[in-house]
């Protein structure tokens, strides 16, 4: 069974520069297993192990979803980590205002695969980049104060598709393939 999510997928230009942060960081965190950046994405809902046989109503369901939803942009403005930066295990990069839109898309995803047969999610969604996840059990060392110090350039970005993604776990990191892209404000037609 392939283990599937469902994103917003970065422009490379972005991905780019958020490699670059990934760089600036990693001197001062040793203990992160970062990302690598051509597979930085803003995760709408992570479906895990799923039936072969749900794909197909899985696309149609985004294309539906993302017929009714417009590009939409914003600007990566920090640096952060959950659940805080004392004690990170996520390190992230996001919007100080974030698309509205984004929400309301995670929402939509999560009604229409829950029909499905995938759980709901509990938590509210709070859109980010994942850029590392400090290993368990480690020292953090200077990690936090080299997040609080970073001297972020604002970068743009445009969120314009949907993309189921199936991810494959290997001892060099996880390979993402896209199964399906959905442009964000498209009708599409036939079937």
């Amino acid at each position: 069974m392939p283990r599937l999510f469902i994103a917003l997928p970065l422009a490379d230009e972005v991905e780019s520069r958020l490699g670059h942060i990934i760089a600036d960081l990693r001197p001062d965190g040793s203990s992160v297993k970062w990302v690598a950046s051509n597979n930085i994405h803003l995760t709408v809902k992570f479906l895990g192990d799923t039936d072969d046989r749900l794909i197909p109503a899985i696309i149609k369901h985004l294309e539906t979803i993302a017929s009714q939803f417009q590009p939409m942009s914003a600007t990566i403005d920090r640096l952060g980590a959950f659940p805080n930066l004392r004690k990170p295990r996520v390190i992230w990069a996001g919007s100080s205002a974030p698309p509205e839109m984004a929400g309301r898309i995670a929402e939509a995803v999560d009604a229409a695969v829950h029909g499905l047969g995938f759980e709901r999610e509990t938590r509210k969604f709070k859109p980010h980049l994942t850029l590392g996840r400090v290993k368990q059990g480690r020292s953090v060392g200077h990690l936090p104060e080299a997040l609080e110090n970073y001297r972020l350039t604002p970068i743009p970005f445009r969120l314009d598709r949907l993309v189921l993604f199936k991810s494959t776990l290997t001892p060099q990191g996880a390979l993402y393939d896209r199964l399906a892209e959905c442009p964000l404000g498209e009708e599409r037609f036939g079937g």
